[in-house]
């Protein structure tokens, strides 16, 4: 049975996946705007990503048999384990092409969601 303590660290862990998804969205739509800063946002980028794939392993390791749902550029509907979604976090082009950002934000609600139940 969960504690208090285990569903507001869950709570906290999932509020800050989602709160980093927002920071890389806003910092890469901005991104195109000031050119000057461009190399600082692309290691904000690189760095935000890697501390989101240490999130998301984190989570993996205590729930091994969650999985995310991915629905990617074409629509397709795919499922990976967290472990595979972290290590995917590193590299941009599956970034791009899975929507990772996105899918993982809206994993993130969901599970808030269903742990408020």
């Amino acid at each position: 049975m969960k504690t208090t303590n285990d569903l507001i660290g869950g709570a906290k862990m999932y509020r800050d996946i989602i709160t980093m998804c927002w920071s890389i969205k806003e910092v890469n739509k901005n991104l195109a705007d000031r050119k000057p800063i461009s190399d600082y946002s692309i290691k904000y980028l690189k760095k935000a990503c890697s501390e989101l794939a240490v999130l998301t392993r984190d989570i993996g390791k205590s729930k091994s048999n969650v999985s995310v749902e991915v629905i990617d550029k074409m629509g397709q509907k795919k499922s990976f384990a967290l472990n595979d979604v972290a290590e995917m976090l590193y590299d941009t082009r599956k970034i791009v092409e899975l929507n990772l950002i996105d899918n993982i934000s809206r994993w993130a609600r969901n599970c808030i969601a269903s742990e408020g139940k």
